[in-house]
């Protein structure tokens, strides 16, 4: 039997023992398991977990599946990408035979109230022909520059509204970089870019930038490649959760991140690691965040010095690798 699993995660496949020791569950580690993740980290979380297999894309992938289990709550993830998952899901059962010659078969385990879950089915079943567009489009612009239009996808960050921090950190670090600039092109480093929107604006803004973009969500990827498509703005983007490659390393003019602030600051850490090593000597970090006493001394670890710029009720922080 070929089994599909949607939404889970590392922590979602144990089964406790006794003695306090933790197990892959049996269903789980059965013969013709497969998990499918958008974000690569949880890909990763699985794999070295469990030893079973995992795949990361942005949809969910074809294939003889016999049954699609999904996971879903409004603790685990937003309206809009349970109902996207959940159309997908039906759509791949509607359409596939499974390994065992039947039909494939759609289990839904939801984490919440039986009202919730009632109308997230609803939805679907209610009219399961239709097919629902889940993206949207949304424009911005920096002074100085163009404005452009985006588009997210369900699961990337601020999906269907512009990111005020991350309008902030583009108007002035394109507003920086716009004045005279010995480095031409300049080299920038976009870590967790979401749909690309400082990138992007960044690059619109200045003009001559070899733009590098990076996010552990293959949806936030997607997207950023189809935007660098309809601005015709060139970028390579890599999807990663653990920083940018290290063929990189001590190679970027600029770096911009927004990092999330969850976690204690573990995953900004990550970033503004991947921030000193990324940067050439004389590069320049630039990180945002709502309140800079959370981040400041964070990005103090890794460089001498930090300058708070106020912008649109942010702070952006701004240092120099030394030279």
């Amino acid at each position: 039997m070929k089994t599909l699993l949607v939404g889970y995660k590392a922590c979602d496949l144990y089964e406790s023992r006794k003695h306090g020791k933790r197990v892959t569950a049996e269903w789980a580690a059965a013969e013709g398991v497969t998990c499918h993740c958008i974000d690569i980290y949880d890909r990763h979380a699985i794999e070295k977990a469990h030893h079973i297999k995992a795949v990361c894309s942005p949809n969910i992938p074809e294939g003889d599946w016999d049954l699609v289990k999904f996971r879903t709550g409004p603790r685990l993830m937003s309206g809009e990408l349970a109902l996207d998952l959940l159309q997908q899901c039906h759509i791949l059962a509607a359409k596939t035979t499974g390994s065992e010659g039947r039909p494939c078969r759609v289990e839904v385990e939801f984490i919440g109230k039986e009202r919730d879950r009632n109308d997230l089915l609803a939805k679907i079943a209610d009219d399961p022909s239709r097919v629902r567009d889940f993206s949207a489009k949304w424009k911005a612009s920096v002074p100085g520059g163009r404005p452009m239009e985006f588009t997210s996808f369900p699961g990337c960050f601020c999906h269907r509204r512009l990111d005020e921090g991350g309008l902030a950190l583009a108007e002035v670090a394109s507003r920086e970089l716009s004045a005279p600039n010995p480095h031409s092109p300049i080299k920038l480093l976009d870590m967790g870019c979401g749909c690309g929107l400082v990138g992007f604006l960044v690059a619109g803004a200045v003009g001559e930038v070899e733009l590098v973009m990076v996010d552990s969500s293959s949806r936030a990827t997607q997207a950023a490649e189809l935007n660098s498509k309809n601005l015709g703005i060139p970028a390579e983007v890599v999807l990663a959760d653990n920083g940018m490659p290290a063929r990189m390393d001590g190679t970027f003019d600029v770096f911009v991140g927004n990092p999330p602030y969850y976690s204690d600051y573990r995953i900004a850490e990550v970033f503004l690691e991947t921030a000193a090593r990324a940067l050439k000597p004389g590069g320049v970090c630039y990180s945002v965040c709502k309140n800079a006493a959370g981040l400041e001394p964070v990005q103090a670890r890794f460089f001498p010095s930090v300058e708070i710029i106020r912008r649109r009720g942010y702070a952006v922080l701004k240092s120099v690798k030394p030279m």
